[in-house]
């Protein structure tokens, strides 16, 4: 625990407070009030910039608003607005099975994009530039329309030039910044909003995959008709056509113009018919469709788990449940229970046919929620509470069964584990989940301690996480032994963002859908690790993949399908 003055008043930090490294320092909050504390202190903002920032009082904008000082009155950062953990990193919303998950429309990706116009224009207003407006500089909250845009201190000002720009939004064919080239950074990740891919990436048979700032210059993006995109671009009638025509004459004409004053109505077309067959490497069969798309399959108690945007699975029988909801079980029993959070309180539910009644449903105040291995667990502040459910007579007693330590600020569930840091240090937190004595395996991964993480996911000692650093994105692969003491680690840079896509089955072997819509296969024995990396066209990352014991499948859209490689 660490003392700092702010306007003459003390204030402690310490790892109950910390929440993640941000930029040159750490960040940490207290109440409603985020602090930035400098490593090194050449890099500390000077205060006349501050003051230069202090002009932007937008609430969408967080600005540094006062100094704080040690207890030898030397700056060492400055306070912020802290806008809670329920923050979401842009880029995710690029993202189709994400966008999926949460029932983000098309009307509300433009609300969000018309959003951030206005507040963009304001800092315009106000003589100040982003310069650097990438992807990772904004937030969106829970509604998916409302922007937050961070990392102000690195903004130019009047009297401060900005400090970083990331390659994928500099405009290449200008000179210098301005307010265009600010517009050019917001064409660039608002065209990803719309349809998921970057407007300088695809294939064109006159350019390599790596020719990314020449194609800028040249003017030759992905509505060049020579350019070919991945399946997982979604359709450009998603687009407005008032910002088609903006995009038309920035990417593919060279003219540089602030955006259309009006975004207008996007024609979105009707989805297209894809038919999913077998090819020469892989047998592909179609075993289930549903009425509305799929975004989660399992199978808990030998029962299919499916859950849709607009109802719930079990085996066949559907259930109409609202967002956020997800099912388990009493352990050996068919019975299934609905939990949802709402007011950051647990809510239970049996479905309306059930002839059992829940007992002790005292709400369990908590913030998050994880389900592994049909085990569910609550986060609440520093706390995971595994929940206990058992059958007696005609009654499912529902109560708190073991709880573990996890940091309160610094965090976050990610698929099947929680991932914290302690003071910058990065650790994982994986739940062995089980119905008669769970037990968490707590290991620190010092190689993850500056990365930013995106998501991830744990399954059969096989973790994988999205990172960020340094201007690029990697994928990150963990390998562990049998009983967690040392693992295998493996980092591939310099990939585009996609969600983490991979199952390991029950005898061992990881199948990975990646970045480039490849088939990478291996073990979970480290002592015996080799990849297999097959490359078809018919592969690729909208596929979801999940399984049923030693059976691949995955989801795509509405359908359900098994996958098996050819002999």
């Amino acid at each position: 625990m660490k003392k700092y003055l702010v306007n003459g008043r003390e204030v402690s930090l310490g790892q109950q407070n910390y929440v993640t490294k941000g930029g040159e320092g750490m960040i940490f909050y207290v109440g409603t009030v985020a602090y930035k504390i400098y490593e090194d202190l050449k890099k500390m903002i000077p205060e006349a910039k501050i003051k230069e920032l202090s002009q932007l009082q937008l609430k969408n904008i967080v600005r540094p608003i006062d100094l704080v000082y040690d207890p030898k009155k030397q700056i060492v950062g400055f306070t912020m607005d802290w806008l809670g953990d329920k923050m979401t990193a842009l880029c995710r919303l690029f993202t189709n099975s994400f966008r999926t998950t949460n029932n983000i429309t098309n009307d509300q990706t433009i609300e969000l994009i018309e959003n951030m116009k206005e507040v963009i224009s304001f800092i315009h207003e106000h003589e100040c530039l982003i310069v650097d407006g990438n992807e990772l500089n904004y937030l969106v909250a829970d509604d998916w329309t409302t922007p937050y845009f961070i990392d102000t201190n690195a903004w130019q000002t009047k009297s401060f030039p900005a400090t970083a720009i990331m390659p994928s939004v500099r405009d290449y064919r200008t000179n210098g910044f301005s307010e265009l080239t600010d517009w050019f950074s917001f064409a660039i990740i608002t065209f990803q909003l719309f349809v998921g891919i970057h407007p300088f990436k695809g294939r064109h048979p006159s350019y390599g995959l790596n020719d990314f700032q020449k194609r800028v210059v040249d003017c030759v993006s992905v509505l060049n008709p020579k350019v070919t995109v991945p399946p997982v671009t979604r359709d450009f009638t998603n687009i407005p056509g008032s910002y088609m025509d903006w995009y038309v004459k920035l990417f593919e004409k060279g003219e540089r113009i602030p955006p259309p004053l009006k975004a207008g109505q996007a024609t979105v077309s009707q989805p297209k018919l894809i038919v999913i067959q077998s090819t020469n490497k892989f047998t592909i069969n179609e075993i289930a469709s549903f009425n509305a798309n799929i975004f989660f399959n399992n199978v808990i108690n030998n029962v299919e788990i499916t859950k849709t945007q607009s109802e719930l699975f079990i085996g066949k029988t559907p259930f109409v449940v609202s967002p956020g909801v997800e099912v388990f079980y009493v352990p050996f029993e068919n019975i299934p229970i609905f939990v949802k959070i709402e007011n950051d309180r647990s809510v239970f539910h049996l479905p309306n046919s059930a002839t059992y009644q829940l007992k002790n449903l005292i709400p369990i105040q908590c913030t998050d929620k994880l389900i592994v291995n049909n085990v569910l667990f609550l986060k609440d502040k520093g706390k995971l509470i595994e929940i206990g459910a058992k059958r007696m007579g005609d009654n499912i007693f529902i109560s708190p069964k073991m709880t573990w330590s996890i940091e309160a600020t610094s965090s976050q569930l990610l698929s099947n584990m929680v991932f914290q840091s302690v003071l910058g240090k990065a650790y994982v937190a994986i739940p062995l989940a089980s119905y008669n004595r769970s037990s968490m395996i707590v290991k620190a991964i010092p190689e993850l301690d500056d990365y930013k993480i995106l998501d991830g996911k744990h399954e059969n000692r096989i973790c994988m996480f999205n990172v960020f650093k340094d201007s690029e994105y990697s994928r990150v692969t963990i390998i562990f032994n049998e009983d967690y003491s040392t693992y295998k680690f493996i980092i591939v840079n310099g990939i585009d963002y996609v969600p983490i896509n991979f199952i390991t089955l029950e005898n061992g072997i990881c199948v990975c859908i990646t970045h480039d819509d490849a088939v990478e296969l291996f073990s979970n024995n480290i002592k015996h690790y080799s990849l297999t990396r097959v490359e078809d066209p018919a592969i690729n990352s909208n596929m979801r993949l999940c399984h049923d014991a030693t059976q691949v499948r995955f989801f795509q859209d509405n359908k359900l399908y098994t996958i098996k490689m050819k002999k």
